[in-house]
């Protein structure tokens, strides 16, 4: 069987990064443990949310999302398919109901990006590969060199 320690530890690594980063100049991080909330969706409300709010909304699910993948993995580096899989698919659905009335930016580019592949590793068989797979390094540079033009700083 194929180990999944590596494509797990990269994923966490990538999420880990955008957890730390925001646009606030603080030294430290809220503890691993704790569990942030989702900005609502703008969907209800008819109101697109401006590039710099998408950013900071996705930094808030992305470290929803890393919270709730290590919260599942298991002492030998393994994560559950379903548990992988649930994360995946609230992290999409926060910025797919976020995407709803947004104007094409690069922001939101490189955020819809970013969704479709979430989402395809969300109903992925083996969610954690599929995400490893799917080449986050160029998606993840676009958001963050978006995001930084916008004056949010984000390191997805």
């Amino acid at each position: 069987m194929r180990s999944r320690i590596v494509p797990v530890a990269l994923l966490c690594a990538c999420l880990t990064s955008l957890a730390a980063c925001n646009d606030k100049d603080t030294e430290s991080a809220p503890p691993a443990s704790k569990v942030t909330t989702v900005a609502p969706s703008v969907a209800a409300s008819g109101k697109a949310l401006t590039d710099k709010e998408l950013c900071s909304t996705v930094s808030t699910a992305g470290s929803d999302m890393k919270n709730a993948i290590s919260a599942a993995q298991k002492a030998d580096g393994h994560v559950e398919a379903k548990d992988a899989a649930s994360a995946f698919a609230k992290f999409h659905k926060t910025l797919d109901e976020n995407l709803v009335f947004a104007e094409d930016t690069p922001v939101t580019e490189a955020v819809r990006a970013i969704s479709d592949e979430v989402g395809k590793a969300a109903t992925a068989t083996d969610p954690i590969s599929a995400a490893a797979d799917a080449g986050f390094d160029k998606l993840s540079g676009n958001l963050t060199t978006a995001c930084q033009a916008e004056g949010f700083k984000i390191n997805f």
